[in-house]
C-alpha cells in the first residue's frame, strides 16, 4: 500500500482523479488556444493574397492607391500583429498557469500583453471600417449614402474608443501592474466585461448597417436583374463578417457568464481575429472583381469595354443634376 493510500485512504490516480473537477479553478482552464495558430496561419495567408490582389487591382485599374487602401494596408498590419501576439500568448507556457504559479515577470508581460489585445482589436477594427466608409465616401455624390457613411464614421470611432478605455482604465490605480501592485489594485472585472457586451452589441449593428448601406444605392442606379444581382453579391459578402461579429459577441456573453476563474480567453480571440480577418477579406472583393472584369471578364460574364462590370455610366443628365450618379460600383475609387 502506498504512502497515499495509508494516509489519506486514497490511492494517487484516485486522488487525481477526484481533484479534476477543480482544478480549473486553481488557475488552470480549459481551453481552444490550440486551434488559433492552425487559423492564424490560415488567416495570414488568405488576407495576403487578398490584399495583395486588392493593391494589384488598383495599381491596375488606376495606377496609383487611395487613401482607404492605406487605412486597410495599416489595418491588415495592425491585425496579423494581433493575432500573432495571441497565438504566441495562447500557445506558451504563461495561457496554462494560473496566477499563482507565475512569476512576477510572466505576470508584468502576460497583463502588458492583455491591455495590447484590448488596444489592437478596437484600433484594427475601426481602421477596416473607415477604409470601407471613406470607399462609400469616394463612391458617389449620392447625400443619403454620404451622410450615412459619416454618421456611421463617428459611431465606429466612439465605439471603439470606449472599448479602449474601458479596457484601460478598469483598473485602480491604473495599469497598477506596471508596478506589481498585485495584492493593492481593485480591477472592475464585470464592468470591463459589462462594456466588452454592450459595444460588441453596437459594433453588430454597425457592420449590419454598413453591409446594407450602399445596396438601395446599387438598387437604384442599375439596370438588369443580372447586373444588380451581382453588385449586392459583391456588397453582401460583407455579411460573413457581420456572422463572425455576432459569433464573437455571443462569446464575450459566455465569458461574462463562465463559472470557472480564471476564465478561458481563447474562445473570445479566436472569433475576434476571425471577425477582423473576414472584414478585411470582404471588403477587398471590390476590388478584386474589378480586376477580375478588366483581365479575365469571360469569368463573371462581362465585357469590360462596357463598364468595369456594373453596366453604370454618366448617361442621365438629370441624375447628375441630383447627385445620385455614381461613376462605377467596383472601381468608382479608382477614378
Amino acid at each position: 500500500m502506498d504512502f497515499m493510500q495509508q494516509n489519506i485512504g486514497m490511492s494517487f490516480p484516485d486522488l487525481i482523479e477526484m481533484m479534476k473537477p477543480v482544478f480549473p479553478l486553481a488557475g488552470h482552464p480549459e481551453n481552444n488556444s490550440d486551434l488559433f495558430i492552425g487559423i492564424f496561419v490560415m488567416f495570414t495567408l488568405l488576407v495576403g493574397l487578398f490584399v495583395g490582389l486588392r493593391l494589384y487591382s488598383r495599381f491596375t485599374i488606376n495606377g496609383f492607391l487611395r487613401a482607404y487602401d492605406w487605412v486597410l494596408v495599416v489595418a491588415t498590419l495592425i491585425t496579423i500583429g494581433f493575432g500573432g501576439m495571441n497565438a504566441y500568448c495562447l500557445s506558451g507556457p504563461t495561457h496554462y498557469r494560473g496566477t499563482w504559479d507565475q512569476s512576477w515577470k510572466d505576470y508584468h508581460v502576460f497583463s502588458w500583453s492583455e491591455v495590447a489585445t484590448e488596444v489592437l482589436y478596437p484600433v484594427g477594427i475601426f481602421l477596416i471600417k473607415a477604409s470601407l466608409l471613406l470607399f462609400y465616401w469616394g463612391l458617389t455624390a449620392w447625400w443619403p449614402l454620404r451622410l450615412g457613411a459619416a454618421v456611421m464614421f463617428v459611431i465606429s470611432l466612439g465605439n471603439g474608443l470606449a472599448m479602449i478605455f474601458t479596457a484601460i482604465f478598469r483598473c485602480s490605480p491604473v495599469l497598477s501592474y506596471e508596478g506589481y501592485d498585485f495584492f493593492t489594485t481593485t480591477c472592475n472585472v464585470d464592468l470591463h466585461i459589462k462594456g466588452e457586451e454592450i459595444c460588441g452589441s453596437i459594433n453588430v449593428a454597425i457592420d449590419i448597417i454598413i453591409w446594407l448601406m450602399p445596396l438601395p444605392m446599387v438598387w437604384k442606379i442599375i439596370q438588369g436583374n443580372r447586373e444588380r444581382f451581382l453588385s449586392a453579391l459583391t456588397f453582401g459578402i460583407g455579411a460573413l463578417a457581420c456572422i463572425a461579429c455576432g459569433l464573437r459577441f455571443r462569446n464575450v456573453q459566455e465569458y461574462r457568464t463562465a463559472v470557472l476563474v480564471p476564465r478561458d480567453q481563447s474562445k473570445w480571440l479566436l472569433w475576434c481575429l476571425v471577425e477582423m480577418n473576414l472584414a478585411i477579406i470582404c471588403s477587398c472583393v471590390p476590388a478584386i472583381r474589378a480586376l477580375i472584369i478588366k483581365k479575365a471578364p469571360a469569368l463573371i460574364g462581362s465585357t469590360g469595354d462596357r463598364s468595369l462590370g456594373t453596366g453604370v455610366r454618366y448617361d442621365d443628365k438629370d441624375d447628375k443634376e441630383k447627385g445620385t450618379s455614381v461613376v462605377n460600383v467596383d472601381s468608382a475609387s479608382d477614378k
